[in-house]
């Protein structure tokens, strides 16, 4: 059973569809990134804690052996001394002594044995002198078997007991060793409590992974449900956010993004729908005029130059409008953003102001001039032509009789260059100024007048491939279009 649940765990849960395209299917608790981690994790405290334990256990195991051997040279001075001042009387009285009391606590850790130098028994509750021992008076492990062990504690078991034996000048040899029982029982105490305490370790941690594991999936599963709505269409769906009273973390970090970038896309396609909204108004008027026109000159005997002169000059338009179509996506995606060179934009802007004032003049409007001299930046000058050709236009168009075009170029505070241009007479509110920069977007009252909807997209392009922002405003009908670029040093 548990290896088929590690089995389980550890089966990666992506599968292929037909079209050889990865599905991936809902994990359970087990398959989490969460769970996976916890066991992970639950293995490595419980290595440590193993590691830790077993550290321990040597350390106690050393420290009582040390303790032991420490006891068991102390009583062997103590003896020694004895048999040195006191005599052999005196030693064997004491041996008799300790012996006594042995039995009288009813269970004896240490043991003596003192032998004669001819090997006769003398005192001590050992039956005999194992073979192993070694008089250098230094502790070691030496074995005991049964025939060495006293006959009334038949329940002691055999086995290396630490020992420590000596021989005095007469000959006789005194030797101490001590049970290990009461050892082996602390040694498995310890070593049950150190299972109990790596079992409960092992559980804990693998308890409060699934409890993670299942908390985690509380907090995707809002941002799952929203991908799955989006998934089959509904883009107005949105990742529930917590209330106030809840303290934000990562998750809803990641949920507040995911909103803001669903309701980014969902205004992407809502401009989408528009343009290509927007497209077909445009473009139906001028295909249906050619269309007409083709038709009526198909009915003629004779075609007339004027009459085809009329129809490629509807197809040069419409050809025209297609042109800025694609030259604008080319900006927008980034493909004609070439490399940026030193420009003369105020030779650039004297310019194209000569050309439009005399259009302005024959539509008896008030061209101002305020441009800087020698005014360089890094840009694109057909580019930058393009956007302030654009822009003035685009003030002829909506400008009447009387009114003022103002054309200025100047150097900003912070040392950079900047072209705006001032038309009065505008009548567009606050609120269509960013609609007014979107592809095929014109006014009703614009309508009726030549025009394709992309100047403004293209200046607004245009910025962008100069890291530049264009920003219009009006105030009291005075329409202001700016836009603000690096400048540089003449070449």
């Amino acid at each position: 059973m548990f290896f088929r649940t590690l089995q389980t765990f550890w089966r990666n849960p992506l599968k292929r569809s037909a079209n050889n395209e990865l599905n991936v299917t809902k994990p359970n608790i087990w398959q989490t990134l969460a769970m996976r981690l916890a066991i992970r994790q639950s293995i490595f405290l419980s290595g440590l804690t193993l590691l830790a334990m077993l550290t321990l256990y040597w350390a106690l195991n050393s420290f009582v052996l040390a303790q032991i051997s420490s006891d068991l040279s102390y009583n062997l001075g103590q003896l020694t001394r004895i048999q040195q001042t006191q005599g052999q009387a005196s030693l064997i009285e004491n041996l008799q002594q300790l012996k006594a009391e042995n039995q009288t606590r009813g269970h004896s850790h240490r043991y003596y044995l003192l032998l004669s130098a001819q090997g006769e028994r003398l005192a001590g509750g050992l039956q005999s002198w194992p073979e192993e021992v070694v008089l250098d008076s230094q502790v070691a492990n030496v074995l005991l078997e049964k025939e060495n062990l006293p006959l009334q504690r038949m329940d002691i078991d055999e086995g290396f007991w630490p020992a420590v034996a000596t021989e005095f000048t007469d000959g006789s040899k005194l030797l101490i060793t001590q049970s290990i029982d009461s050892t082996e029982q602390l040694k498995d105490f310890t070593l049950m409590v150190m299972l109990l305490l790596f079992g409960g370790v092992t559980f804990i941690s693998l308890l409060l992974g699934w409890l993670l594991g299942n908390k985690i999936l509380q907090r995707i599963d809002p941002i799952n449900q929203t991908a799955r709505a989006i998934e089959s269409g509904n883009l107005s769906h949105r990742v529930r956010l917590p209330s106030l009273n809840h303290l934000p973390d990562e998750f809803d970090e990641l949920a507040s993004h995911l909103n803001r970038m669903l309701d980014t896309i969902e205004q992407l396609m809502r401009d989408m729908r528009q343009v290509s909204q927007n497209i077909a108004h445009d473009l139906r008027k001028p295909l249906t005029r050619i269309q007409t026109r083709v038709e009526s000159l198909q009915s003629q005997p004779s075609v007339s130059s004027d009459a085809l002169s009329d129809v490629l000059q509807e197809m040069d338009s419409l050809g025209k409008t297609f042109n800025a179509l694609l030259q604008l996506g080319r900006l927008e995606s980034g493909t004609q953003s070439g490399v940026l060179h030193p420009v003369n934009l105020s030779k650039l802007c004297e310019n194209l102001s000569d050309l439009y004032q005399d259009m302005g003049s024959e539509q008896g409007l008030i061209w101002v001039n305020n441009l800087s001299e020698n005014l360089w930046v890094q840009g694109d000058r057909q580019l930058l032509a393009q956007a302030i050709i654009n822009l003035l236009e685009n003030a002829l168009n909506y400008s009447h009789s009387g009114e003022r075009i103002e054309f200025r170029l100047q150097l900003t505070p912070k040392n950079r260059v900047e072209i705006r241009i001032d038309n009065s007479g505008v009548d567009i509110k606050q609120e269509q100024l960013l609609e007014i920069q979107k592809p095929f977007v014109r006014l009703d009252s614009a309508r009726s007048d030549q025009g394709n909807g992309l100047g403004l997209p293209m200046v607004k392009a245009i910025c962008d491939v100069h890291h530049s922002t264009l920003k219009l405003s009006i105030k009291a009908n005075l329409f202001s279009a700016v836009f603000v670029l690096n400048r540089s040093e003449r070449s």
